[in-house]
């Protein structure tokens, strides 16, 4: 076998021989060069592992540059100096059983330990792997689920959606679940155990004073840059959940969609009347409530919206990934409020001060259930769940026209008009 001090020029120069032929690499000892009668080109590795020699296939040329062949050589040498045979590694990776997804776990956790559990247990569980766990985890491998993957996953429930209390609620059936995994050798070992409850769960009662909006929306909102200017904007006019707003879409966004409903006037007769709403409908699998849930935009709202169109499907698209939705506005949030002096003051509070002052304008609790969404503030059974799909629009709209005359009011001090219904 001959020798040769190997290049990548030489190597690329070769051409198919008569018969196999191999080189042995002058600079770095054990690199094999073999060159096949159809002109193959492939490195190997030579070497000894407890007295036994042995030749490990490392890549084929140009796919593996002859640089990359040698440093591969420096990995496998330190790899057998520490006792790890690189032949047998592989053939043990082989025959190793195929590795499982998380919904692999989920399905075989509600099959075999779910029925352990009491009723109600069982179906609370099973509400959030399907709601919250499958989502973003399902088609991911059990190995590849990392610590920073569920922190990620309780922030977004904790900050983004406000709900400190589902988070964590989370956080401990997915610990149960690998600890299932781990026992009936599904999973390796739980991440979970690696990582801490995010918030705290404590009840909130911040709204924001007339001075602390001023200055929020003029020296906080208007401080950052596009989208995340507007992003903050829409929270406060629309009281709407973070985590639902910032993945609005464009096709999501309807303009002059038609509306009807019908209702008995004071003296006892039925009245039908039609109307036309720009509106934005948040689908069904994106929402809290698991429903469909249709947003009337007041036109301050709609002009925000409207200067960030753009080509991405998302209204408020990521700066940092195309056609992805904003994410991490936290700290954003955190030093723009500390620039407009307003303490002690979280994202989720803006929902909360949107909905106090359309309370405190007239809007009732059960309409302001139904502005937010808010399943223990509607007042919801199966007939009114039906009416829902197309009703309570224009009650909507008045509460949100109400809060946006207010909210303008607050900010720049000029008397505007409440947008009529009709």
């Amino acid at each position: 076998m001959p020798k040769k001090e190997l290049s990548h020029q030489f190597i690329k120069s070769l051409n198919p021989p008569d018969k196999p032929i191999a080189y042995y690499d002058e600079v770095q000892p054990g690199l094999i060069l073999r060159l096949s009668k159809a002109g193959t080109k492939s490195f190997s590795y030579r070497y000894q592992f407890h007295g036994k020699k042995r030749r490990f296939k490392i890549g084929t040329f140009p796919g593996m540059s002859l640089a990359d062949a040698r440093d591969k050589i420096h990995e496998l040498k330190t790899n057998i100096k520490n006792g790890i045979d690189p032949q047998a590694q592989r053939e043990e990776r082989l025959h190793r059983p195929e590795p499982k997804k998380f919904k692999y776990l989920a399905e075989q956790f509600k099959k075999r330990h779910l029925p352990t559990l009491k009723e109600s247990t069982q179906k609370t569980y099973t509400e959030r792997i399907d709601g919250e766990m499958i989502p973003a985890f399902g088609n991911m491998y059990i190995k590849d689920i990392s610590r920073g993957d569920i922190i990620e996953l309780l922030e977004e429930i904790a900050f983004d959606r406000g709900s400190p209390y589902q988070s964590n609620r989370v956080r401990a059936i997915l610990s149960s679940m690998f600890n299932f995994g781990v026992r009936r050798e599904i999973a390796e070992y739980n991440p979970v155990k690696l990582t801490q409850p995010v918030a705290k769960e404590e009840k909130r009662d911040r709204v924001l004073a007339e001075d602390e909006i001023k200055r929020l929306w003029n020296q906080g909102f208007n401080t950052v840059k596009e989208p995340t200017q507007s992003l903050f904007k829409i929270l406060l006019i629309l009281g709407q959940r973070l985590g639902e707003t910032r993945k609005m879409q464009w096709d999501n966004i309807e303009y002059d969609k038609p509306y009807k409903r019908t209702y008995i006037d004071k003296d006892g007769n039925e009245v039908k009347e039609a109307f036309l709403v720009d509106v934005w409908t948040i689908p069904k699998e994106q929402t809290k409530a698991n429903r469909k849930h249709f947003v009337p935009l007041p036109p301050a709202a709609l002009e925000i919206i409207e200067e960030l169109k753009n080509n991405s499907r998302y209204v408020f698209e990521s700066p940092d990934k195309k056609d992805q939705p904003i994410k991490w506005v936290h700290t954003t949030f955190k030093e723009l409020a500390k620039r407009a002096k307003v303490d002690n003051i979280r994202i989720h509070d803006l929902r909360r001060t949107a909905a106090t002052y359309m309370a405190e304008g007239g809007t009732d609790r059960t309409i302001l259930g139904k502005v937010l969404n808010h399943k223990g503030l509607a007042g919801d059974n199966q007939v009114t769940a039906r009416y829902d799909r197309h009703g309570y629009m224009d009650e909507k709209r008045t509460a949100l026209n109400r809060w946006t005359h207010k909210l303008q009011q607050i900010i720049n001090g000029k008397e505007t008009k409440i947008h009529k219904i009709g």
